[in-house]
């Protein structure tokens, strides 16, 4: 009886549907229906932009630190390499060298962050083929450069085309340089000083078994000398006799408890070159020497765009692909150097036991401060995932609330529908129905309609997302792009999960049958004779 007032009263006029059935219907589909597109777009972005970066990011990448905070370089690295491969979990390792340079076409500039890759690597150079837009990612040994589409974007390159790239590290050289070539030499700078320290050492003492007796007062004035010098700017020939100084004091003149110190014979001879060296420094010399440094350094690369690929405003990814002798040479590195060594493991997203056995592989460090250190790609990006959680669990948050208003509009209907039949459900109570009974014609209406809403919504949901492509070319051309390649980089993904759709389908049905109890214990124990007195 209840099943059958249920559905009666969901169509009364006997016609394919009721509006207020319908209208029902449709909030509850088109909550689920949103829900699902876009947790499954959020979910596939999360995926898509996951596998890239997997593509052109180490899973692990072994650095040396020679101090806390300061990484060093690595030499012998292929022997290291070899032993890390060792390790139980580890797939294949590359060398890793990346900074930023100066781009220049035609030019304009711009700084961009460059990447160079061990082209030996072959396994490193399949990851990185599906990224490309056009193009090839076969790099060689040649002068070659697979740039992002967004720097061909930005300055119009196409295949072919070649660029300038200028390495910040020589930038770093060239200040220096020209600093030096503004300063005035430290016997133009500190000629009292100078004068002084002469005085001092040129001073007669006599000799005993090679030494010679300095008051402590002296030795304190010619290091605090030495000092102020060795703090100021200076050239490297000037650094060089300041240091030659330093070299020649014992000890015991570092000692401040005693009023004479022993110093050695020959200090006052050795002492006079240098000062002497000191003056007779061509400044002009040193700075043509200085300029010819700069003419070497400042070079640029000229490189050949052989292919494009495409990037993502998401995360942050190299500008540049590069030859790993050509990121030698743009860092300096005089000799077969490298920043770190990368590493792909065989399960990217179980690294614990991975990590422990490449440091059971890596040799001891005699240096004191000296240390390894193994970062991971999810360290690496660990705020963007965070990120990405976040925006996830506030846009699932955000569109439930669209079932929400379904359910109160499914509450209001019953209230309606409780309401207009008021007389019929007193007569039936009149005649021997009892509450639940009368409960579950309500109860009935919800489930019905939760039922076919939320698979209504799971059906239009996966139809939309199966067209997401034409939808999303629709749009447009309609001149509305909810999805732009430049910004994403990919075009729109989808990651169906079976168990979130369950979710969202479960939490819309249980939500629609709690808004249409409500108004039924609100009708059932009402008082029959109250409701059949004004018939």
């Amino acid at each position: 009886m209840s099943l059958s007032l249920a559905l009666r009263y969901l169509n009364p006029l006997r016609t394919y549907f009721s509006v207020i059935t319908l209208i029902c219907l449709m909030g509850v589909s088109l909550g689920v229906m949103v829900l699902i597109i876009v947790l499954s777009v959020m979910g596939g972005l999360q995926k898509e932009l996951q596998d890239r970066l997997l593509a052109f990011s180490p899973h692990l990448q072994v650095n040396y630190y020679a101090y806390p905070g300061m990484r060093g370089t690595l030499g012998d690295w292929r022997d290291l390499e070899k032993e890390i491969r060792k390790a139980p979990g580890v797939e294949s390792t590359y060398a890793v060298i990346e900074d930023y340079a100066l781009v220049d076409v035609h030019g304009a500039q711009r700084p961009c962050m460059f990447r160079a890759l061990d082209t030996e690597n072959e396994l490193q150079m399949q990851e990185l083929a599906p990224l490309l837009r056009e193009g090839s990612f076969d790099l060689g040994v040649g002068e070659n450069v697979v740039v992002s589409s967004s720097v061909a974007k930005m300055f119009g390159l196409s295949l072919d085309d070649t660029i300038c790239v200028y390495t910040t590290r020589n930038f770093e050289n060239v200040s220096s340089i020209y600093s030096q070539i503004d300063r005035a030499l430290l016997v133009d700078r500190f000629p009292k000083e100078i004068a002084k320290l002469l005085e001092i050492v040129k001073k007669d003492r006599p000799v005993e078994k090679n030494q010679t007796v300095w008051s402590g007062l002296e030795v304190q004035t010619v290091i605090s000398i030495l000092d102020q010098l060795s703090r100021s700017g200076k050239l490297e020939v000037e650094e060089k006799q300041i240091n030659a100084m330093w070299d020649l004091l014992p000890k015991v003149a570092f000692a401040k408890d005693g009023n004479q110190v022993a110093m050695p014979a020959d200090i006052t001879k050795r002492w006079v070159e240098a000062i002497n060296a000191l003056k007779v420094i061509d400044k002009n010399e040193e700075d043509l020497k200085a300029m010819q440094t700069i003419k070497s350094l400042v070079l640029p690369k000229d490189l050949t765009v052989i292919g494009i690929y495409q990037d993502t405003k998401h995360v942050a990814c190299p500008d540049l692909f590069i030859p790993l002798e050509i990121g030698q040479e743009l860092q300096g590195f005089q000799d077969d150097y490298i920043q770190a060594i990368a590493i792909r493991a065989e399960n990217p997203y179980d690294l614990k036991n991975v990590v422990d056995a490449v440091y059971n592989q890596l040799p001891g460090i005699a240096l004191e401060g000296a240390s390894w250190k193994i970062e991971t790609w999810m360290d690496r990006y660990s705020s963007w995932f965070s990120l990405i959680r976040q925006e996830r669990m506030m846009m699932s948050f955000v569109l439930s609330f669209i079932g929400l208003i379904a359910a109160f509009c499914m509450m209001a209907v019953m209230f309606t529908v409780s309401i207009q039949r008021r007389k019929e459900l007193a007569l039936m109570k009149a005649l021997g129905a009892t509450p639940w009974q009368v409960v579950r014609v309500f109860l009935w209406q919800g489930v019905i309609i939760g039922i076919a809403g939320a698979l209504l919504g799971v059906a239009l949901g996966l139809l939309a997302l199966h067209y997401r492509a034409q939808i999303h070319m629709f749009l447009k051309v309609m001149g509305v792009d909810p999805f732009p390649m430049d910004f994403h980089g990919v075009e729109i993904p989808a990651e169906i999960d079976p168990a979130e759709i369950g979710t969202q389908a479960l939490q819309a049905f249980v939500m629609v049958v709690i808004a249409s109890v409500v108004p039924a214990l609100c009708t059932a124990w009402q008082d029959p004779a109250k409701a059949l007195r004004s018939m």
